[in-house]
């Protein structure tokens, strides 16, 4: 797991505070897609990445939908989530989405 830590080591609260705005945010936005594919992930966690314009996103796919079409599915819905993100994140710029897909129960 990446650490969210700025200069000295200190947490950045600023940094988590985005990681778990954006898990609630997606929680909800895929729990309600009309894409059965993401209706069927399961939101593991949020990372920020190195340049905080960009957060990790960990899905599990408890039903199998494999990794190719699950990313597919979450390329063709990109937009929409980041504008569901943009909408519950206390920023100025919604960062930027990547997506990491699991298996259910997969490694971290």
């Amino acid at each position: 797991m990446r650490s969210p830590h700025g200069r000295g080591g200190r947490s950045c609260s600023k940094t988590l505070q985005l990681c778990a705005q954006v898990h609630d945010a997606l929680s909800f936005t895929l729990a309600g897609a009309s894409d059965p594919i993401l209706q069927d992930l399961v939101l593991d966690r949020v990372e920020p990445m190195p340049d905080d314009r960009h957060v990790l996103v960990f899905v599990q796919d408890p039903c199998g939908h494999g990794l190719c079409a699950t990313l597919a599915a979450l390329d063709r819905a990109r937009g929409f989530l980041r504008e569901a993100v943009a909408e519950s994140v206390q920023r100025r710029k919604v960062p930027q989405l990547s997506f990491s897909v699991m298996p259910a129960g997969g490694a971290r």
